[in-house]
This record gives C-alpha cells, sequence and structure tokens, in this order.
C-alpha cells in the first residue's frame, strides 16, 4: 500500500521478458477495466478497443503501458509507466480523494480534457467526456509517470491554467 493512499495498489514488476510482462500487464487491464468497470461522475470508463493488424491487444491497453518513440514514431516500452498500471482504475475510483487533483483542460485541438493528478506520486490519467449513443462516457486517453522536473513543471501549468 502507499501511504497516504490506503487505495492505492502496489506497482507491478516489471522485470523480465517484455512479452510475458505483457501477459501479466494485460491481467491487471483485464481485472481493472473489463471486469471491474469502473466510472468516472457516473460516467462508464471506456477505452481504444481497436486492435491493430499484428498485434493481440486493444490500443487503449497499449497507451497505458508505452510511449511514443519520437524519432521512429513507433511505441516502445515504458517501464516506469508499466509498472503503475495498477494505479490506474483505482485513481479513477478514488478521484474524490483529496490526494487526487481532478480539472479540466482545454487542449491546444480544442478538446477539453479531465486530468486526475496524484500529484505526491508523479502519476497521472487523463479522461475526455464523450457522448454516445448509450448515453456518457469517460473515454481513457492515457495515463502515465511524471518523470522530471520539466514534465512536472507542464502539468503544473495545465492546472493552473484549468478550465474554471
Amino acid at each position: 500500500m502507499n501511504e497516504p493512499f490506503p487505495w492505492l495498489p502496489s506497482m507491478v514488476s516489471v522485470n523480465g521478458v517484455w512479452e510475458e510482462v505483457v501477459v501479466r500487464l494485460y491481467q491487471v487491464f483485464e481485472m481493472d477495466f473489463k471486469h471491474g468497470k469502473p466510472t468516472f461522475e457516473k460516467c462508464p470508463i471506456w477505452w481504444d478497443r481497436r486492435v491493430l493488424p499484428g498485434d493481440s491487444y486493444e490500443e487503449g491497453f497499449w497507451h497505458l503501458i508505452t510511449k511514443t518513440d519520437f524519432a521512429t514514431k513507433e511505441r516502445i516500452p515504458d517501464f516506469r509507466r508499466a509498472e503503475r498500471l495498477p494505479w490506474c482504475a483505482p485513481t479513477i475510483r478514488n478521484s474524490a480523494d483529496i490526494a487526487v487533483k481532478v480539472w479540466d483542460y482545454k487542449e491546444g485541438s480544442g478538446r477539453i480534457r479531465t486530468y486526475l493528478w496524484l500529484e505526491n506520486l508523479d502519476y497521472v490519467v487523463i479522461l475526455e467526456k464523450r457522448k454516445s449513443k448509450k448515453g456518457n462516457v469517460a473515454f481513457l486517453v492515457t495515463a502515465f509517470y511524471l518523470d522530471g522536473a520539466s514534465r512536472r513543471g507542464a502539468m503544473r501549468r495545465k492546472y493552473e491554467r484549468r478550465c474554471h
């Protein structure tokens, strides 16, 4: 457990062969999202369910454990992000906890996204509220670890410029 977050589970080990680690991580994703069915402000959590050719897993899952390599434009393992996958659904479920900073931010694209930031642990979940034929949903855009002072500063500036 992570004090003062009794609802936050331990990180998962990302040691070993990446393909085997991915299987372990996907078990967490299935338990937390497919079976756990978390909600945010009474809206079900949706994610990108597309499985691209040659892949075995949904794009929404990959965005929680990998990052874009800007040189190759390919997604590569992000071990700090991946080991924190067990934090994603609990952060959403416990977004009303004082430990989670929650705000809306208008992106450069004009989209309004909701940020859930465990500031003391440098972990962020990003959701986007959308309308669907079945009603309002919260789309899971991504979640990641803020690795370094510049990324932390950028997140702090987003918080300061949040929608009111």
